[in-house]
């Protein structure tokens, strides 16, 4: 045989070469940088997978003769492949549920996950992007299930901290009261211990494969052990490139896997890419336009219209306030009126970038005191009044709407994108409040810090659902817009601001807003907090909310998407760098050309 294929060392292919003929060494080299050593090359099986295809090509090509040994033909028919599954035929209900039985799988999934289930579990790689409350969980756990081949079938959840509640939660409602998810938290030695364990049902969050050490033990996990299904729970957040990179390297090395995510392109469809290339790492796709369409054959959404209970009515309100007249003299005479003899607004606001400068306009909007060290360099008196005004005119808003619930007996959420907001207004409610920023993580914050954030931040949600003294949560979206659930407990949401985040916006929004029985549905209210000045940054910052929300509404079919209701008619690093991600070029140019 001119090439002999096997495998080596559980993670690599080891390509012995009989045929050592100029193309096949270019080849090769071209191809992976390698050369020949004692007739063979070692290939990681990432890298293989990758370009499979192209040795296809080249047996076509020169006429080449392959063999295989048997490990190797098991490896390459666990390898799912976009085009041998993309018309898989849809397995029947009964299959399913006598499947879902003998594993013990308790509880009886709805006409729409049953519907989802007979589409993924037809495939060995698939995405379930159904709206928040459908059951996307209950839709793994049963995708798991089915795709379980003994006992000793393992099952790796990936997601970020605040989904570990949820997991631990449902695989005791689908399977027994008795079962736990295992979480793979501390540093990587505590984490090696824990898998010393052998451990069936396991949970790690994104941020912990940051660590090399950690990152390779899950590696070895999944290189140890054939019979593993890996899911990705809020998927859209591997699109970022330190973790993209990461997923890139462990998905060709999974055979069975899911992504789950009620927002699977928040900014634009390029934010598909990296989801899509974790199912089908082999599937080549050069134009981030062709992914909608690429996902179709392989993805499954319940939409609030074809739920069973009824979504409660949502009533929207854009609350359009007066700036305070400091805020209108900085506005008018630093900002605007430079603007227009030619300053940029990066320099007007002492920042290197345009992302920043937008950024630091959307935190004066919503507290003109963030910036008052930049008034003080400029007027002194000015920055006086500033100061004088306290939080100014939004915050204060904001906290007279809390007030007026509160008086009714009905409790509130408050959302900020800014930590000191988060933190001030709760302050301002004492005891009756209780506050969540913590899902911003710096680069240098510890595991241990994060989970005990983590811990924290469960216990201040108990607080804020079971506690009837405690009336307020105060929050910021990129630490609680996802896996909680408010419904039940309060009916209220307040913003005091918004980025350009849409995906941030529709979880946060939905923490109140999820499928609900009938006995228990109330009205839900979102009020959003406006200064009255037309095309400003919140103007812009809403139609390009809407926009995305569209263009969503789009690639997964569902109407109930295609706008933000009444407002129609009218996302590791710092917290700044977070927030600049949100924003597109030409975002950042509409705000300045309608200054």
């Amino acid at each position: 045989m001119d090439l002999k294929f096997d495998i080596y060392q559980k993670e690599f292919i080891k390509i012995s070469i009989s045929d050592c003929r100029k193309e096949i060494l270019d080849f090769f080299r071209t191809s992976f940088n390698k050369q020949l050593k004692d007739n063979s090359i070692k290939i990681r099986k990432d890298e293989f997978l990758r370009k499979r295809k192209d040795f296809s090509l080249l047996k076509a090509r020169l006429g080449l003769r392959f063999e295989m040994s048997e490990s190797f033909r098991e490896f390459i028919a666990r390898a799912p492949t976009y085009n041998t599954v993309k018309d898989n035929t849809e397995i029947d209900e009964e299959t399913i549920l006598q499947k879902l039985g003998r594993e013990k799988f308790s509880r009886i999934p709805t006409k729409n996950q049953l519907k989802n289930l007979r589409k993924l579990c037809a495939l060995p790689a698939g995405a379930s992007f159904s709206v928040p409350g459908a059951g996307k969980t209950t839709e793994a756990l049963g995708f798991y299930a089915f795709h379980k081949k003994s006992d000793k079938t393992k099952l790796l959840v990936i997601s970020p901290i605040n989904a570990f509640i949820s997991w631990k939660e449902e695989i005791k409602k689908c399977f027994s009261k008795d079962l736990e998810i295992q979480r793979l938290r501390g540093k990587a030695k505590e984490v090696g211990e824990i898998l010393i364990n052998d451990p069936t049902h396991m949970i790690i969050n994104y941020d912990a494969l940051r660590n090399p050490e950690r990152f390779n033990l899950i590696k070895q996990l999944i290189l140890d052990n054939d019979d593993l299904v890996v899911v990705l729970d809020e998927s859209h957040k591997i699109k970022g490139k330190e973790i993209s990179k990461i997923m890139h390297q462990l998905s060709p090395l999974i055979s069975r896997k899911l992504i789950l995510t009620g927002t699977p392109m928040p900014q634009d469809v390029s934010d598909l890419k990296s989801q899509f290339n974790f199912i089908f790492p082999e599937e080549r796709v050069v134009d981030a336009d062709q992914l909608p369409d690429k996902f179709q054959p392989v993805f499954v959404r319940t939409t609030k219209g074809q739920l069973d209970y009824k979504y409660p009515d949502i009533k929207y309100k854009k609350t359009f306030i007066e700036p305070s007249s400091a805020f209108m003299t900085f506005y008018d005479e630093y900002l605007r009126k430079k603007l227009d003899q030619g300053f940029s607004l990066e320099d007007l606001l002492e920042v290197r970038s345009l992302k920043k400068a937008v950024l630091k306009l959307i935190m004066f909007f919503s507290r003109p005191y963030s910036c008052i060290d930049m008034v003080y360099k400029l007027d002194e008196s000015l920055a006086e009044r500033i100061e004088s005004e306290g939080f100014g005119a939004k915050i204060d808003a904001a906290i007279k709407s809390a007030k007026d619930l509160i008086s009714q007996n009905k409790k509130v959420v408050i959302w900020t994108s800014f930590k000191k907001n988060v933190e001030d207004i709760a302050e301002v409610f004492g005891d009756q409040a209780v506050f969540i920023h913590g899902g911003v993580n710096t680069a240098d914050q510890s595991e241990e810090k994060q989970f005990a954030e983590f811990d924290t931040r469960e216990k201040r949600i108990d607080k804020f659902k079971n506690d009837p003294n405690c009336m307020v949560l105060v929050a910021n979206p990129a630490a609680a817009s996802e896996s909680i659930s408010l419904h039940e407990n309060c009916d209220h949401a307040i913003y005091v601001d918004r980025t350009f985040n849409a995906g941030q916006f529709m979880q946060s929004r939905d923490r109140i807003h999820r499928l609900i029985e009938r006995s228990k549905e109330r009205e839900k209210h979102i009020e959003i907090i406006m200064l009255k000045l037309p095309g400003s940054v919140e103007q812009r910052v809403h139609d390009a909310i809407e926009g995305k929300i569209k263009r969503m509404a789009e690639f997964l079919d569902d109407p109930s998407l295609k706008s933000l209701g009444g407002f129609s008619e009218e996302v590791s690093g710092d917290e700044e760098e977070v927030l600049m991600n949100d924003i597109t070029d030409s975002e950042l140019n509409r705000v300045v050309r309608n200054f």
